[in-house]
């Protein structure tokens, strides 16, 4: 099939779950023979066209100096791309993201392609979070609450426009319920993967000493806690770092390595501060791509402490593959992928005693936590293959096309 892959942000130019989930898809159904043309937006210094891995990446331009420039910029720069022939000739269209599904599938876009849409997060709900300090039902002024009504307004469109619709999560198509209930008889859960090669446990004690210390973190024995998040409220590092001041209080030895970018970074390092614990937290920034496996093999158990709407959960499934015990909080659908996995935790969501009582579980005995380890190995390799969910797109793919 040809298949016209439409996305705001796409992995590997842009971090996070949903990126992920796009960049893998992408690659997997060019390796499997189909013709894929990927539309996402242009980073700095990024080629405005180019193939990787199978796959024809055409980047639009976006104005990045104000929200609703970006807004408009997003709409106007898929349009220019859409009026390609070649293009427009696809089998069928996927759509990844609000901004740019909406310029797509609105009259004028790619008319009446067939269209498969993924669900990964209803965007008027994360746009409230990110204003009520990550929680879904926080206060906002009347102007968030405007925004927020027409992103729902979108959210509702394209689940209205499309004919096909995958989500991630049983959690994600419980949203979808809420949204447009009309959309679920047309709704197929297609969870993502995790590159089990890639993301792997430390072979032995020196391969995960030596990536501690290409990563700067202490190699003194104490065990090394990790997250790997972007640094906004929703994620929940705040919480994370209490439970870290609490450990600390308790004598506990650890050492907490957080990665990840973005406007909370300077509010984390303060609180850092006001702690004191320069000396037991280390903000990695960033993490390039080609680099997070061995991340993950310097650690010794992962947190995931978000607040609010969860939709799978990437970062868990590479730390689950990885061999490390995850203790997360009992958000959106972290349950899922942790339900009934032995010597991983779930917790109440901003309760940062119970997050610390549950790493403190994994932190004071090495044999427990090496037991959770393998359990953790375990389960990545029998539920987290990516195949089902480049599947589970083909199938979507071919009943909007046979609708159609």
């Amino acid at each position: 099939m040809k298949f016209l892959q439409v996305a705001t942000f796409s992995w590997p130019d842009h971090y996070g779950g949903a990126e992920r989930v796009i960049g893998e898809l992408c690659a997997r159904l060019a390796a499997r023979g189909h013709e894929v043309d990927l539309l996402t937006s242009r980073l700095e210094g990024l080629p405005a066209t180019e193939q990787r891995d199978g796959v024809n990446v055409h980047r639009y331009e976006v104005d990045r100096s104000s929200p609703t420039r970006f807004y408009r910029s997003v709409f106007s720069g898929l349009r220019r791309m859409l009026k390609d022939p070649a293009l427009r000739s696809a089998d069928v269209v996927h759509c990844h993201q609000l901004l740019s599904g909406v310029a797509a599938l609105a009259p004028g876009g790619v008319g009446r392609l067939p269209t498969v849409f993924s669900f990964y997060a209803p965007y008027h709900a994360e746009f409230l979070a990110g204003r009520s300090d990550g929680r879904e039902q926080g206060e906002v002024g009347l102007a968030d609450r405007a925004v927020s009504s027409l992103l729902r307004s979108g959210d509702r469109y394209l689940l209205r426009r499309a004919d096909r619709v995958l989500v991630l999560s049983s959690y994600s198509r419980a949203q979808i319920e809420q949204l447009h209930p009309a959309a679920l008889p047309r709704t197929e859960l297609a969870p993502p993967g995790v590159d089990t090669e890639r993301f792997r446990p430390a072979r032995d004690a020196a391969e995960r000493t030596d990536a501690a210390v290409s990563f700067g973190l202490p190699v003194d024995g104490a065990p090394i806690i990790l997250s790997v998040r972007r640094l906004v409220p929703r994620m929940g590092l705040a919480d994370l770092l209490e439970a870290a001041r609490l450990l600390t209080a308790r004598g506990r030895a650890f050492h907490l390595a957080l990665a990840g970018d973005g406007p909370s970074r300077q509010s984390l390092q303060q609180q850092i501060a006001d702690a004191q614990l320069a000396d037991r937290v280390t903000l990695l920034g960033r993490v390039d791509d080609e680099r997070l496996p061995e991340l993950y093999r310097a650690a010794d158990v992962f947190a995931l402490p978000t607040r609010s709407l969860e939709g799978f959960g990437m970062a868990t499934a590479e730390a689950l593959a990885s061999g490390l015990p995850v203790v997360a909080t009992d958000a959106g659908a972290n349950a899922e992928l942790l339900s009934g996995l032995g010597g991983s935790k779930l917790v109440r969501p901003e309760d940062p005693a119970d997050l610390a009582e549950a790493l403190d579980a994994l932190l004071i005995d090495a044999a427990p936590r090496a037991d959770a380890g393998r359990a953790a190995r375990a389960r990545a390799e029998q539920r987290l293959d990516w195949e089902p969910h480049v599947a589970a797109v083909l199938h979507a793919a071919r009943e909007a096309a046979a609708g159609r």
